[in-house]
């Protein structure tokens, strides 16, 4: 008994021990949206939502932020059969009720879009992660995602990333989480859709997307290969600047780190980089392309060392 005891507590003590070998294989995420600050009217920043149908819709029956339990257009309102969410108390969705032209009743082909902002010069290791649910007991459902390289319309969408299919019997409002490689695109500035294209005079209900995401690894570039013996971050250069400048930092040893830029009002203003981080030496530049002059704040996070610095943008 002592012998598989203790057998047992050497196994429990190398598992336990590999557990951080993990973290350097995850990636941080450099853009979430939950949609918890959008509403039915107002979408997330840079986002568009398209009828790409030749007839006009009951515009709240495209994609549409909703609360968790309200109704749904198209869709008798029961209890549980209102909007779901995965992440908070919202989520983005839209129905059947797509492929109805407002001059009449039937149900036909529905093709509506969902566009994200742009992402900018995709890191080598980008993925879009993103949660899900379609479908009902009696209904199928099904959405596309779309990629676009020049703009928003839905005609630049020519690079399907795939699809995902809610089989009859599916249930409701539960979420499955999907995530797509985008080392393909590395470099490009791309847009996202999510494209709901179903034929609803047999099929479709309500398809719901919250907690968007980009992950990989952005904002910041490892200088050397020697390694730093404490944390620090350094001033700013140059300083005062417009409107780009650069900030290093030392990370001794792995672990999570944040670099963020505040207004003087204390509110944020950008997040450089957020994520697990390999030890070095590293620096990020910030554009104020967009900012006006003023003092900023930037601040190095990590569990064990916090730093903030001042910087003054000059225009």
């Amino acid at each position: 008994m002592k012998g598989f005891a203790m057998k047992k507590l050497i196994f429990t003590i190398l598992v336990i021990s590999l557990f951080p070998l993990f973290n350097v294989f995850s990636q941080p995420a450099f853009y979430s949206e939950s949609f918890e600050t959008s509403d039915s009217i107002h979408l997330p920043s840079d986002w568009f939502v398209f009828n790409n149908a030749n007839f006009p819709i009951d515009p709240l029956s495209n994609w549409t932020v909703r609360d968790s339990g309200v109704a749904i257009p198209g869709i008798e309102f029961s209890p549980g059969r209102g909007a779901k969410s995965y992440d908070g108390t919202k989520s983005i969705m839209v129905s059947w009720n797509t492929s109805i032209d407002t001059n009449g009743t039937t149900p036909t082909i529905s093709d509506a879009y969902l566009v994200t902002k742009l992402f900018t010069n995709l890191p080598p290791d980008a993925k879009l992660s993103f949660y899900a649910s379609g479908g009902s007991t009696s209904y199928a459902d099904s959405m596309q995602i779309w990629i676009s390289n020049s703009d928003s319309l839905p005609s630049s969408f020519v690079f399907r990333l795939g699809s995902i299919s809610w089989p009859e019997g599916s249930v409701y409002g539960n979420f499955t989480h999907y995530q797509y490689d985008l080392a393909y695109f590395a470099g490009m500035d791309i847009r996202i859709a999510f494209r709901y294209n179903m034929d609803c005079a047999h099929d479709g209900f309500v398809v719901f997307v919250d907690k968007v995401q980009m992950l990989g690894t952005v904002g910041i570039n490892q200088i050397g290969t020697n390694l730093p013996k404490s944390f620090a971050l350094h001033q700013n250069y140059p300083n005062p600047f417009n409107p780009t400048t650069t900030i290093k930092f030392d990370i001794p040893r792995s672990t999570q780190a944040k670099i963020e830029v505040y207004n003087n009002l204390g509110q944020l203003v950008k997040v450089l980089h957020d994520g697990y981080t390999s030890a070095g030496y590293f620096e990020t530049q910030f554009d104020a392309g967009t900012l006006s002059s003023g003092v900023y704040f930037y601040r190095l996070t990590t569990p064990n060392y916090v730093e903030t610095k001042k910087m003054i943008l000059v225009k």
